[in-house]
């Protein structure tokens, strides 16, 4: 289990879909805009996916972290958009295939995307998978780097362990914080 920062996790693999386990929902922001720094500097094209409602919460919270969300959404390098749970997880990619495409046509790298943390648990929680199975299956070997966190610092063992099983499935790894930036991988595939 070796004990990198983001970048170091996310370089080794292509084409990554990592689940990140986070203790709190305090960690969430250092993690968001250290992965969009890197898709910057990379040259990629970032999504970010917030629950309904929640785009402009979002949008607030990664700009006061150090994300300037508006210079990158007036250059079309970024967007935020919110999950609808009222479209099927089946199909639910295809307009993102488009768009990765239209944005490799453009010049961008590839794609970065996040999305909003998910808490094992939560009534939102097994409808997430479903989408995050779809995901890795559509883009799976596609220029397309993808973490994904989740809240387990208030998990007991038996639940955590419980959690890493499910969301294996669908990632190719997992990676646990262990705080100041780093983190070990769970489970690389």
């Amino acid at each position: 289990m070796a004990i990198a920062n983001l970048a170091e996790h996310l370089e080794a693999e292509a084409c990554p879909h990592l689940a990140v386990f986070l203790r709190s929902p305090d960690e969430l922001p250092e993690l968001l805009v250290s992965f969009y720094g890197l898709g910057v500097r990379r040259g990629g094209w970032l999504a970010h996916r917030a629950l309904p409602a929640h785009a402009e919460q979002e949008r607030r919270v990664l700009t006061d972290a150090g994300l300037d969300v508006a210079a990158l959404e007036a250059a079309d390098q970024m967007v935020i958009v919110e999950l609808d749970f009222d479209v099927p997880a089946e199909g639910s990619t295809d307009r993102w295939a488009r768009a990765l495409d239209e944005a490799l046509a453009g010049g961008s790298t590839g794609l970065w995307y996040a999305r909003f943390p998910v808490n094992p648990g939560d009534e939102d929680y097994e409808a997430v998978l479903g989408y995050e199975r779809e995901w890795h299956r559509a883009f799976r070997g596609r220029p397309v780097v993808t973490i994904c966190p989740f809240i387990t610092g208030g998990l007991d063992e038996s639940d955590t362990a419980a959690a890493l099983a499910e969301v294996s499935q669908s990632h190719t790894g997992v990676l646990v914080t262990e705080g100041d930036g780093h983190y070990s991988r769970l489970r690389p595939r």
